[in-house]
Order: structure tokens, then C-alpha cells, then sequence
């Protein structure tokens, strides 16, 4: 009886079988290329139920099993593409036409153009995002030009401050910049490879707890796009000379592999014009320096991965950067003696500097399952190399000053070792668990070697008390815990953060060791719920530490002109900062914030002065405590009549100060307001522009009160070439103030002032080729994609 049943099954089986059938085909373009992701939807032709669904795969495959027998009908579809159908599909027996060739439907392409147009700024749960790929003004600068496209960022002497903070982080890709040269990234990194940039005012637990300013994240393009694609670009500007700018970038997306390759130069150039008058007892030394720079730089990139399943993903990135840059710094000092005969010293400071930064990023991600379960292994290695030379010359001085000439010399070698393991886990619809592992290990080696000329045979002589050789480690081990929760109308976050840091600085010179180890955990908090309309409400907690640099640690002198230099303080202590920070946001654009920041041990840059030498120098050094509070409130453009899109704001700070400086009370405070707007505009013959403008009131940094200042933006584009060309032209300080500043406190009475030049206009010419059609691993948009999700749930 068994065996006779089992054979019923089995002839059953097989009689069913005979009767489905399996259909297959391909969703082509135009060009006869596939089109990856385009929906294809079996229906009912009796009632136009839907039977199946799928998405083609990378060659515009797809494929139906175990048909029925009916009659039925398939029609395919993808976003910017009109819908095709293939009707009476009969079966069994049906032996007919599979295939579909989709033909661009330019009036929904242009629809999609619209609507895919992304805001300059968009309000994100835990951060700010910037998108400045498109940005018209700024097309052709450097770091530096981009970052004032971050409301609230000033960039004052190649610094970036906001709301009174400059110790801003700066990541790359997520990836830290803590041991680098940051000052020569900013000034000779190109812009143009930029995609957006992230402000993150509450990092989360995934994120390092270094830094109590503002995390800037820069995110660089890369490659959405199948098949074979590029784009070639080519800028120049005009500042006080030419710059000129070009760069290509290539990709290959073909079934499992993706490579993206690209290769770019940059020839950049700045001037600054410093200017210094201070008061040294009775005397007034009145110092100008003219800067003009021309750095050269060269980048390249090489990315590989590779599907090994449809969960799993291995690759490597590869980048590389190098500068040089030779120019000759002029400084005029006129001191008034009063009980002496004045003099004007002028001295001419010739630098080479050419720095290379590599990195190799090998990485692998694996869905585990569909509920979102994955893993993420993250390495980095990376190599930043610096040689940097200078001579300090007497070029003309009064008949009886004698100034000998200074030489610097100073090779700097950095080490970076970092690799992270990310894990997530859904516990439930309403609780996600994140938890991760990471380990540093950095290591500097820094060999400052400083000669005076003689007077007499005019050699190099060695000066051993401003030379030193300076080695440096530090390896930070940290973990992470972090809970997304999600409560009726309510969701949040509530994370928790270990870190280790051991770091020894050894100065060969003087055989001298320093070591520091910091344990501490850092909890982060977040809650958000939506409100009425397109109002949402956030409110962010987090506990923040900010090492010393190695750079401010390395204790250095170096030179500018005969009386200022810069010194390092190998005693700072990290500065610790409580951040809290309430916002709403309104259709997903910042709308309103408040912020409240109390940090220890402030780590601030200020001036000292000797009034017996008549030397100033700066350094970095610890404040025992400060307070920011700050406001913003923002709103759209598009809300008025004529303007396409942008936005503006206005942002409000208060910063006060509570320490003991030089021996005295040092407790200023001061109210700061800042204006920006950023206006879209599109004109005839389908020219979009973009004009704008900031004011900041004037902000409080350290020691330094500086004064009002704005400055004005303008630029046009045009695409043509079936959209595939584009041409761009913008100016930045059309109209503008430079900066001033002040300090009188204790022995000094300084006025500082800083100029640039102004206005700079930039053109730029890009064209893209090849394959156009957008690949990604998660769903595209298309005119099925409910009918797919409705599919896959029977």
C-alpha cells in the first residue's frame, strides 16, 4: 500500500509538471544593452491579477517557473522608460515573443530630472547633509573653497571655525585625519571629486568620540552606473594668477565585478596678505606678510569589488595624492622705538613643501539573512609622507640691522593602521541592536632640523635648541553597543562607547618620553517623533573627547619671520565636552535648532608676546572651561515666488569663557550672529543659476575678538549634448570684507588683519559617456515597484 501511494505521488508529480511551463526573456534598451533592475510583472488576462514579479538582473534577464496553465500577459517597465507589453501568452504551448526593447520616454525623464533634484541641504536624523557636487560657485577650489558651502563655517586664514569652535574633525570617507597634515589637505586637496558633505553635531556610538566641535564628513563620488560610463572635466579660475584644474573618471560594472578608476591634477593657487600691528611696551612693531602660493597637485583612485554571492561583497580601494608647491613669503616689519631710531627689516622666507598621501582599503560586507542582519569588515592602511624646507633671508634692511638667515628642515612620516567590524542585528520590528569593535595604531616620526647662517662664512650651522627629532604612537582600542528603537510614534537611538588610547611621545632630541593612557566610556542618546504635517522633532545627547593633535603636541619652534614663530606644547591635556541639542526639521530640510555644549580642558590656540625680545608666537593650550549655546532657524527658498530651490538662515551663538590665563581671570563671552542664503534659479534656454551670500556679526575664538564680515556668490550652468555635456561658471567675493581681528589682554595689544584675494571666478566644462543606466543593489524606483512588493507577499 505504501509503495502504491508513493508511485500515485510520484506520477501525480509528474503530470503536474507536464502541464507548467517556465517563461524567460530579456528587457533591452535601445542600444540592445540590459537594463538592470526593470520590473517585470506577470498578470491574469482574465482579470489583470497579478500571477508573479521579478527584476531583471544585470543583463536584463529575467525568468518565470511553473506557470499554470491560463492565459496571460507580461509587461515590463523602468523608471524613465515607457512601459512595453507582450499580450496572449497562451499556456501551455506558448513558444512566442519574450524579449522587450524599452524606449526612453523623454517627457517622464524630464519629470524625473525634476523631482530626483536634491536640496542643497537635507536634515537627516543625526546629521546635516550638504550637497555640493552641483554647487556652481565653488567648482574648481580646493577643500577648503568647499567647506564654505557649510552654513556657519568660517574659513579665516585657511582655518575653519564654527560657532566659535575651530576644532573641527575632519573625516574623509569616514575615515579620520587625526595624524595628517590637515592644514596642507584643506589648502592643496582639489574639490572637484567631492559629492557631499556631512556635518554631524551628535555623533552616534558607531561614530570615534574624538573631537567636541563639529564632525565634517566629505564624502567623495563614486560610481552608480553600469556597464562601461566616465566623465572628463576640465576648469580653470582666475585669482591673482591662473589655476587651472582637469581630471577623468572611469567605471565598469559588469555581472559581479565593479571597478571604478579615476585620475585628476590640480594647479591651485592663494594668496593671503596678513598684517600685524601690536604694541610691545612703548614700542609699535607694524608686521605685513604677503603669501602667494601655487601648489600643484595629482590624484588618483583605483576601486575593485567583487559579488562573491547576492549577499556577499569583497573589494579594495586604493587612493593616492600628492602636492608640491615652491613659493616665497614676504614679511615687512616697521618698529617704532621710542628711545631708539626706527627701522623696517624685510625678509624674504623661500619654502618647498610636496607631501603624498596613499591608502589601501580593503573591505567585505555580508547580508546575512533578508530581515537585515549584516556584517561589516572595514581595513585601513594609509601612509602620509610630508618633506617640507624653509630659509628665512634677509632681502633689505636698514644699514645698521644685521639679521642672519634661518633654515628649517623638516621630513614627517605617518603610519595608519585601522580596522573595524560593524554588526547589526533586527530583534524586532521595533528594536535593532548595532554593535562593533575597532583598533588603531598610529605612528608619527617627525625630524625637525633647524640651522642658523653664519655670519662669517655664511654656512648652515645646526642650531640644537630649536632642532628635534620627535617619534610618536598611539593605539586606541574601542567597542560599541547602540539600540534604534522605535515606539509608537516615537523612535530614537541609545548607544554606548568604550575607548582606550595609549599613546607615548618620545623626543630623540632630548630623550624625553611623555606617556598618556585615557579610559573613559561615552553614551550617546537620540529620540525623534513626528509631528503635524512635515514637522519632525529630534532631541540628541553626547559625551565627546578631543585628544591633542600630534602636531600641537610635538614641542617645536618654527619660525615665520624674525619676531613671530609657532611652538608646540607637549602637556595638553584632552578636552572633554557634554553636547545636548534639540532640532525639527520640516519635509526633511533643517528648520530649527538648539544647542547647548560644556566642555573642560578647552583646547584653544592663542598668542603669547616677550615683550623683552619683541618675539609673539602662538600655541595651543588648555582653558579651564567653556560654554556654547547657539540657535539656527532655516527655511527653503522654493517658498519664493521665482526661486527654484535653496535655502536660508540664520544662526545665533553665545560663547563664554571661564579660566585663568597668564595669571589672570580670563572670562569674555559674546553674542555671534551669522545670515545665509542660497537661492536656485532657473532661467530661459534652460540655464540654471545660483546666487548667495553670508554675514557673520563676528565671533569670539580664544584670546582673538574679531569683527563683522560677508561675503557674496554667483554662478550659471548649462547642459546640452542630449544632457550629457555641461558648462559652468561662478564667482565667489564678488563682494566681500576681509577679516580683522583683535586681542588686549595682559601684556598684548594686537590688531590683526587678513586678506585674500578677491573676487575668484571659476569655469568648468564636464562630459559624461558611456552607459547611463543606474545600477544598485537595493530597489530602484520604477512603475511596478508596488505591484512587486504586493507580488512577493502571496
Amino acid at each position: 500500500m505504501k509503495q502504491l501511494l508513493t508511485t500515485t505521488f510520484f506520477l501525480l508529480l509528474c503530470f503536474l509538471d507536464t502541464h507548467a511551463q517556465d517563461l524567460s526573456g530579456k528587457v533591452f534598451d535601445k542600444n540592445n544593452e540590459g537594463i538592470f533592475f526593470a520590473n517585470v510583472v506577470l498578470y491574469n488576462a482574465v482579470d489583470s491579477s497579478i500571477v508573479k514579479a521579478v527584476s531583471t538582473d544585470e543583463g536584463g534577464a529575467y525568468s518565470f517557473k511553473n506557470i499554470e496553465d491560463g492565459n496571460y500577459y507580461i509587461e515590463a517597465s523602468m523608471l524613465s522608460f515607457t512601459n512595453e507589453r507582450i499580450s496572449n501568452i497562451q499556456i501551455p504551448g506558448y513558444a512566442g515573443r519574450t524579449n522587450f526593447i524599452l524606449r526612453e520616454d523623454a517627457s517622464l525623464l524630464e519629470t524625473v530630472t525634476i523631482k530626483a533634484r536634491k536640496p542643497l541641504l537635507e536634515q537627516k536624523a543625526d546629521r546635516l547633509v550638504v550637497n555640493v557636487a552641483e554647487n556652481l560657485t565653488s567648482i574648481n577650489g580646493n577643500l577648503l573653497d568647499v567647506m564654505k558651502k557649510v552654513p556657519g563655517m568660517l574659513v579665516i586664514n585657511d582655518r575653519l571655525s564654527m560657532a566659535g569652535q575651530s576644532n573641527v574633525t575632519i573625516l574623509i570617507n569616514g575615515k579620520s585625519t587625526r595624524y595628517m597634515d590637515v592644514q596642507s589637505l584643506l589648502q592643496e586637496m582639489p574639490g572637484d571629486n567631492i559629492e557631499k558633505v556631512e556635518v554631524i553635531h551628535q555623533p552616534g556610538a558607531e561614530f570615534e568620540a574624538s573631537g567636541s566641535g563639529p564632525i565634517i564628513n566629505i564624502i567623495l563620488k563614486k560610481n552608480v552606473f553600469l556597464g562601461t560610463n566616465g566623465t572628463a572635466r576640465a576648469g580653470i579660475e582666475k585669482n591673482h594668477i591662473w589655476k587651472y584644474n582637469g581630471g577623468v573618471s572611469l567605471s565598469h560594472h559588469q555581472g559581479k565585478l565593479n571597478i571604478q578608476t579615476g585620475l585628476g591634477y590640480n594647479q591651485n593657487a592663494y594668496r593671503e596678505i596678513f598684517t600685524l600691528k601690536r604694541s610691545v611696551g612703548s614700542d609699535i612693531y607694524d608686521q605685513r606678510t604677503v603669501e602667494p602660493a601655487d601648489p600643484r597637485s595629482y590624484r588618483a583612485n583605483l576601486t575593485l569589488d567583487y559579488d562573491l554571492s547576492d549577499r556577499q561583497r569583497i573589494g579594495v580601494g586604493n587612493r593616492f595624492v600628492r602636492s608640491d608647491a615652491e613659493f616665497t613669503t614676504t614679511s615687512t616689519t616697521n618698529i617704532d622705538f621710542l628711545t631708539a631710531d626706527d627701522y623696517t627689516l624685510v625678509t624674504d622666507n623661500v619654502q618647498k613643501r610636496d607631501w603624498t598621501f596613499y591608502s589601501i582599503n580593503p573591505y567585505y560586507g555580508f547580508d546575512i539573512d533578508t530581515a537585515g542582519q549584516k556584517l561589516n569588515l572595514d581595513v585601513n592602511i594609509a601612509r602620509f609622507k610630508i618633506n617640507s624646507a624653509n630659509e628665512l633671508m634677509n632681502s633689505n634692511t636698514s644699514e645698521d640691522v644685521v639679521f642672519l638667515g634661518q633654515r628649517y628642515e623638516q621630513p614627517g612620516d605617518t603610519k595608519i593602521f585601522a580596522a573595524k567590524l560593524d554588526y547589526t542585528k533586527p530583534l524586532s520590528d521595533a528594536l535593532v541592536l548595532k554593535t562593533g569593535l575597532k583598533y588603531s595604531l598610529a605612528d608619527l616620526d617627525n625630524n625637525l632640523s633647524a640651522f642658523d647662517e653664519d655670519g662669517n662664512s655664511g654656512a648652515w650651522v645646526i642650531n640644537t635648541l630649536q632642532s628635534n627629532h620627535y617619534q610618536f604612537t598611539e593605539d586606541i582600542s574601542a567597542a560599541y553597543g547602540k539600540l534604534d528603537w522605535k515606539f509608537g510614534e516615537w523612535n530614537g537611538t541609545a548607544g554606548l562607547r568604550y575607548e582606550k588610547s595609549v599613546s607615548e611621545g618620545y623626543s630623540v632630541t632630548l630623550d624625553s618620553t611623555l606617556d598618556r593612557t585615557i579610559e573613559k566610556l561615552f553614551p550617546s542618546l537620540s529620540a525623534s517623533r513626528k509631528l503635524v504635517g512635515p514637522l519632525a522633532a529630534n532631541i540628541a545627547y553626547s559625551y565627546r573627547i578631543d585628544r591633542p593633535r600630534y602636531s600641537t603636541l610635538n614641542p617645536f619652534v618654527y619660525y615665520y619671520d624674525p619676531f613671530t614663530y609657532e611652538k608646540g606644547n607637549p602637556n595638553l591635556r584632552p578636552e572633554l565636552t557634554h553636547s545636548t541639542k534639540f532640532s525639527i526639521s520640516a519635509d526633511g530640510q533643517p528648520f530649527f535648532n538648539l544647542e547647548y555644549k560644556r566642555s573642560k580642558d578647552v583646547t584653544v590656540q592663542v598668542t603669547e608676546q616677550d615683550d623683552d625680545t619683541g618675539e609673539a608666537n602662538r600655541v595651543s593650550i588648555n582653558m579651564d572651561s567653556r560654554q556654547i549655546f547657539d540657535g539656527s532657524l532655516f527655511f527653503p527658498m522654493d517658498i519664493v515666488p521665482g526661486v527654484a530651490g535653496g535655502y536660508a538662515g540664520v544662526i545665533v551663538n553665545y560663547l563664554k569663557f571661564d579660566s585663568q590665563y597668564l595669571g589672570l581671570e580670563f572670562n569674555p563671552s559674546k553674542w555671534s550672529t551669522t545670515v545665509v542664503v542660497q537661492a536656485e534659479f532657473n532661467l530661459p534656454w534652460e540655464i540654471n543659476a545660483s546666487a548667495g551670500g553670508w554675514y557673520n556679526s563676528g565671533v569670539r575664538e580664544g584670546i582673538i575678538d574679531s569683527e563683522w564680515l560677508y561675503g557674496t556668490n554667483i554662478g550659471f550652468s548649462k547642459k546640452f549634448w542630449d544632457n550629457n555635456a555641461k558648462f559652468s561658471i561662478g564667482a565667489e567675493d564678488l563682494l566681500n570684507r576681509f577679516w580683522d581681528g583683535r586681542v588686549d589682554f595682559a601684556n598684548m595689544d594686537l590688531d590683526i588683519h587678513t586678506e585674500w584675494y578677491a573676487p575668484q571666478i571659476n569655469a568648468q566644462f564636464s562630459y559624461k559617456f558611456g552607459n547611463r543606466h543606474i545600477k544598485n543593489k537595493k530597489r530602484l524606483g520604477g512603475g511596478a515597484n508596488e505591484e512587486v512588493r504586493r507580488a512577493n507577499q502571496n
